[in-house]
């Protein structure tokens, strides 16, 4: 537990068990019976209790006194292995994201023992906003052999951070870029009978066997070969290298997913896969991995869900949690009734106290959302407040007046956007979007704070 003593600019008190993420430039005391883990350097001074546990993932700049407890330092070697830091400094960033590098592993591990199959990941959009390099690298460490990305570019990355792992490309082959696909030793998720011909001839002018996925469309899909046409294509598995790699499809994905559409696609697949018997099939994707065992087949393709958004909405998240998002507070404001705030478009309907937050629709935050039940909140000091207006491109308002105590809500403090207490799902019904694309949009102004444990 944290706590703050009265005068502005006092120690941090830890009482219990807590974990800080990041730069602590404030004087920290940790009480007898308290613990304390530091994923960053400590540039205040350090006072430890007889009874009190203390880890420091990176360096302590200022004094130390330890009283009789245990302090631990992992300077160099911790910062290498448990913190890697990006974006502008956290002094001069307006938020900062933590990014829980094993959590998404073991993610990937809950994942991988849902199916008999394989488990690939799906990293596709920069690894959906987390990073790609780093999260390829986390993902190819704890045994994940296959991935999925956007475009080569992504490829690039995920060669250099897993050399021996197997890289899908989903946007195909763009013509003339055969040779950038050898290049890395990826393969493309063919979707057309044109971008087969091009490949075919690229394989047979180059000697390059890498091969391709065939992606099939089972449904009404808007990429894919048609099934009657992939059936047609079946023949070419008893030629020498037949090019193809791996049998792909997708289900009906959507957050209200028409299980008996599915079931459909499901058999045609399996009659598509009766012609194929060689080739390895895929057609279950993230949520599906748990919805759908009937769909797993040879190869599961786990995207949103190793960011820890939930596979199984209106039930309890089996997946853990990534993602901490916090912002500053600039400034805060006392309101009578009936002022108004043009910008948000907001007036002040009783006496208001409103924290000035730097974050806004340029970070990816969501501009609205506060139409009908579904409110957009903050948590502050520890307990959720709401969003008031719309977020502006890089200011958000939030209403403090119930506070009961609203010291901590003073400028220069952090507020929680996503952790705990507000998930990226929570954010998501609040902001009527989805976790997936409030992820995708998580900006580049942000301090970033990759850690592990």
């Amino acid at each position: 537990m944290l706590s703050r003593t009265d005068d502005v600019g006092s120690p941090l008190v830890i009482t219990g068990s807590s974990v800080l993420t990041g730069s602590v430039f404030h004087d920290i005391v940790v009480q007898n019976h308290g613990s304390l883990h530091i994923y960053g350097n400590l540039r205040g001074n350090l006072t430890i209790e007889p009874t009190a546990s203390v880890v420091v993932e990176g360096f302590v700049d200022g004094k130390v006194t330890n009283k009789g407890g245990r302090l631990v330092v992992n300077s160099n070697e911790g910062i290498a292995e448990f913190v890697t830091l990006a974006g502008p400094p956290e002094i001069e960033a307006g938020g900062v994201l933590g990014i829980n590098l094993s959590a998404i592993a073991l993610n990937w591990g809950a994942l991988a023992k849902q199916t008999l199959g394989e488990c690939a990941a799906v990293v596709r959009a920069n690894a959906y906003g987390c990073g790609i390099d780093l999260v390829a690298a986390a993902l190819a460490k704890s045994g994940c052999k296959t991935f999925f990305v956007s475009d080569l570019a992504e490829a690039r990355c995920v060669r250099k951070a897993a050399p021996k792992s197997t890289i899908y490309v989903l946007s195909g082959l763009y013509p003339g870029t055969g040779p950038m696909f050898a290049e890395i030793g990826a393969q493309p998720v063919v979707s057309s009978h044109i971008e087969m011909a091009e490949w075919d001839a690229f394989a047979t002018s180059s000697q390059w066997t890498g091969g391709f996925a065939l992606h099939v469309s089972t449904g009404t899909d808007r990429l894919g070969i048609a099934f009657e046409e992939a059936a047609a294509f079946a023949p070419r598995i008893h030629s020498a290298n037949c090019g193809i790699t791996l049998l792909l499809s997708d289900l009906d994905n959507r957050e209200k997913p028409d299980q008996r559409a599915n079931d459909r696609r499901i058999e045609r697949f399996k009659e598509l896969r009766r012609l194929y018997p060689s080739i390895p099939a895929s057609i279950a994707e993230s949520s599906s991995i748990f919805s759908c065992p009937q769909a797993h087949f040879d190869l599961v393709r786990s995207g949103p869900l190793l960011f820890g958004v939930n596979p199984t909405p209106g039930a309890s998240n089996p997946m853990l949690p990534v993602i901490q998002l916090q912002a500053r507070i600039v400034q805060v404001r006392n309101l009578a009734s009936g002022d108004t705030i043009d910008d948000i478009g907001w007036v002040a309907k009783r006496r208001t106290r409103l924290a000035m937050v730097s974050i806004g629709y340029a970070d990816g935050y969501p501009r609205s959302g506060n139409s009908g039940s579904n409110k957009l909140q903050a948590v502050v000091a520890g307990q959720r407040c709401p969003v008031v207006g719309n977020a502006s491109i890089d200011l958000l308002s939030i209403d403090i007046t119930d506070l009961p105590d609203s010291r901590p809500a003073r400028r220069g403090e952090m507020v929680t956007l996503i952790g705990a207490e507000i998930s990226i799902d929570d954010l998501a019904a609040f902001a009527q979007s989805t976790a997936s694309e409030l992820l995708i949009n998580l900006g580049s102004r942000f301090h970033r704070i990759y850690h592990a444990g």
